[in-house]
């Protein structure tokens, strides 16, 4: 934290030094690296002359932080599909709402073997807005205990959110002659 703090001031005292075009493009640099020496100093929180400083750990501001972006509230982040037959596939949809304060836009969704696929909402959920991630778990090749695990990244923080299937594949008998 000092050590950015210190970066930040250098960083000022190097902007007054550099030659500007006019004095208003400098005081518009200063002004920046003292919002970022605010923000720095006040845990991510910008603060200022008519911004009252609550009485608060520095976790706690992260926290308020977080909330005032797009956030993610599932419904579950685990599907128990049971005990299935192999070659048979599991069809589930993971149902979320944005808790959060601006549209939730989800950049990707990946799951962690070629068996399972998901799908996403394409477009932004506004806050309060319910999307959903599809997932398609085929069993063609799998047999015993199945966990894929399924990778949302998002605007969120954090940006990664992890959604699971879990179950039990049985191994078709062999054919009798």
């Amino acid at each position: 934290m000092k050590t950015k703090l210190t970066l930040l001031v250098a960083l000022v005292f190097g902007a007054m030094l550099t030659s500007c075009s006019n004095d208003a493009e400098l005081e518009k640099r200063i002004a920046n690296l003292e919002r970022r020496i605010n923000q720095l100093e006040n845990g991510g929180v910008v603060r200022n002359a008519t911004t009252p400083t609550p009485a608060t750990t520095a976790s706690q501001s992260v926290e308020t932080n977080l909330t005032a972006n797009a956030a993610f509230k599932w419904d579950n982040t685990i599907y128990n599909f049971g005990t299935i037959k192999q070659g048979e596939v599991v069809n589930y949809t993971f149902k979320f709402t944005n808790n959060g304060t601006e549209d939730l836009k989800i950049q990707s969704t990946s799951a962690s073997c070629g068996c399972t696929v998901p799908q996403h909402t394409k477009t932004p959920i506004p806050p309060g807005g319910r999307g959903e991630i599809v997932v398609r778990f085929d069993s063609k090749t799998k047999t015993g205990q199945q966990s894929p695990v399924i990778t949302v990244v998002a605007n969120t923080s954090p940006r990664q959110s992890r959604l699971s299937l879990r179950g039990f594949v049985q191994v078709n008998a062999a054919p009798q002659p």
